[in-house]
């Protein structure tokens, strides 16, 4: 028997394992922040916990940067996901000084989420160099119920009333 490509599909294996990562913010209200230093192809779950109906707003970015055309600190294939829903993002490069560039990448998006576990997914591949980073946050406002609403609009009308009543009479 063989052991080589047992041996080698059980690494190739355990390789794809170790670019997956699961981790676990617990509840978000009302802000929880992330980062991560990785090196090649990657795929990271941030799970986050919401205790009722939110409009929840996440980011993510990565900053690289390029001395004499050396680049180091990029992802290419950024993605940010919030439940499967692609978050929309932009590059910009300045140049901070000759031969010298700094390169970001930001994706950012924001969505009405109902109360449970969500997740925020975030891939690609770090190049040049082998390692990079990136960061981001996650926020959560819950949405007022329509009771609030109403007991906001019944105190103002007491208030106005009492006013238009405690006015001098002419």
């Amino acid at each position: 028997m063989n052991l080589k490509p047992l041996i080698a599909s059980v690494a190739l294996g355990v390789a794809s394992l170790a670019s997956h990562a699961v981790t676990d913010l617990g509840p978000v209200p009302p802000t929880a922040s992330f980062s991560s230093t990785i090196g090649g192809a990657f795929e990271e779950e941030w799970e986050f916990s919401l205790t009722s109906l939110s409009n929840v707003t996440a980011a993510a970015l990565n900053v690289s940067f390029s001395i004499l055309g050396n680049s180091t600190g990029s992802i290419t294939g950024f993605t940010v996901l919030l439940d499967d829903v692609v978050l929309l993002g932009s590059s910009s490069n300045t140049n901070v000084g000759p031969g010298v560039t700094l390169t970001t990448q930001v994706k950012a998006g924001f969505a009405q989420l109902s109360a449970g576990v969500h997740t925020l997914t975030v891939s690609g591949t770090g190049v040049t160099g082998g390692f990079a980073t990136y960061s981001g946050y996650i926020q959560a406002v819950p949405v007022p119920e329509p009771e609030t609403y109403a007991m906001l609009l019944a105190g103002l009308g007491v208030v106005g009333f009492l006013s238009r009543r405690r006015r001098p009479q002419d």
